[in-house]
C-alpha cells in the first residue's frame, strides 16, 4: 500500500476561502481513508467510522496546538 504523504491540501484546488471548514473537513476524511487499511491491518476489530473518529480528535487537537503535528 502506498504511504499517505501529509499533505492532501485541496485548499490549493480553491481560490476563495469561503468554503475553507468544508475544505478542511474533506481533508480529514481523506486522511482517515487513506490510513485507514494500515490501522486496520493492525486492529482489524477497528471500524471505520472509530477511526475517522479518532482522525478527526487527532486533527482538531493539533491544530488547537495540543498535540504536536
Amino acid at each position: 500500500m502506498a504511504k499517505l504523504t501529509r499533505g492532501i491540501d485541496l485548499i490549493q484546488l480553491f481560490e476563495s476561502s469561503e468554503d475553507l471548514g468544508t475544505i478542511q473537513e474533506v481533508n480529514v476524511y481523506m486522511l482517515a481513508l487513506c490510513s485507514y487499511p494500515d490501522q486496520f491491518a493492525d486492529k482489524p476489530h477497528l471500524s471505520f467510522q472509530q477511526h475517522l473518529q479518532n482522525v478527526i480528535q487527532a486533527e482538531h487537537g493539533r491544530l488547537t496546538g495540543i498535540l504536536p503535528s
